[in-house]
């Protein structure tokens, strides 16, 4: 075979491969919040942001004085907000359709429940029961939920300490194709409602 039909094929692999790759976001909580997203070898950190070093400023000697802008008239544009209420209907089909292709998959949760009375435990242990239950069925309604095998998913009532702990660490994550999917999907649907609004 000539050598351009292997890099063809090559290509085709590499473009397949980043294609049914992950974008991975990553929710931990132990005593702080930490906020990160993976694409392959790449980390990003997202929350907390590391804060840059300001910029000494430069003090002014001279003070330019200041001009009086005159008032502008009023505009007959729409604003931000009232273009996005009208625009409400196809956002929550965009986002109906984001979240049937994202993923959530809990990693560790580990919730130790604990008050100043044995029955304010109890009362407050089966309540944290129930709304894990409720949490992972509402997820499973409106997305993808699994359990990892190597999950560390554990609640517990502590009558002893009186001290709560929490916590956990949920991945979310959506395939690149179908990241596109919906990005095209998106597009279509805002087309289709700006030429609705123009007739």
């Amino acid at each position: 075979m000539p050598i351009f039909v292997y890099i063809l094929l090559g290509i085709a692999l590499l473009i397949s491969l980043l294609l049914i790759s992950k974008v991975k976001v990553f929710l931990c909580y132990d005593e702080s919040v930490r906020v990160y997203a993976k694409f392959l070898f790449i980390r990003i950190s997202l929350f907390p942001q590391k804060a840059k070093p300001k910029k000494k400023k430069k003090d002014k000697k001279q003070k330019t004085p200041q001009v009086q802008k005159e008032p502008s008239p009023p505009t007959k544009e729409k604003s931000i907000v009232y273009k996005l209420w009208e625009f409400k209907s196809v956002l929550l089909e965009i986002t109906k359709k984001f979240l049937n292709k994202l993923h959530f998959k809990f990693i560790t949760l580990k919730i130790i429940v604990s008050c100043d009375d044995a029955a304010k435990t109890a009362l407050a242990y089966a309540g944290a029961n129930q709304g894990i239950s409720y949490i992972i069925e509402i997820l499973r309604n409106i997305s993808n939920v699994e359990v990892a095998q190597h999950s560390d998913i554990s609640l517990q009532a502590d009558f002893v300490s009186q001290k709560s702990v929490f916590e956990g660490k949920i991945q979310l994550y959506i395939r690149v194709f179908s990241l596109i999917s919906v990005g095209i999907y998106a597009i279509k649907k805002y087309f289709k409602f700006k030429s609705s609004k123009e007739v």
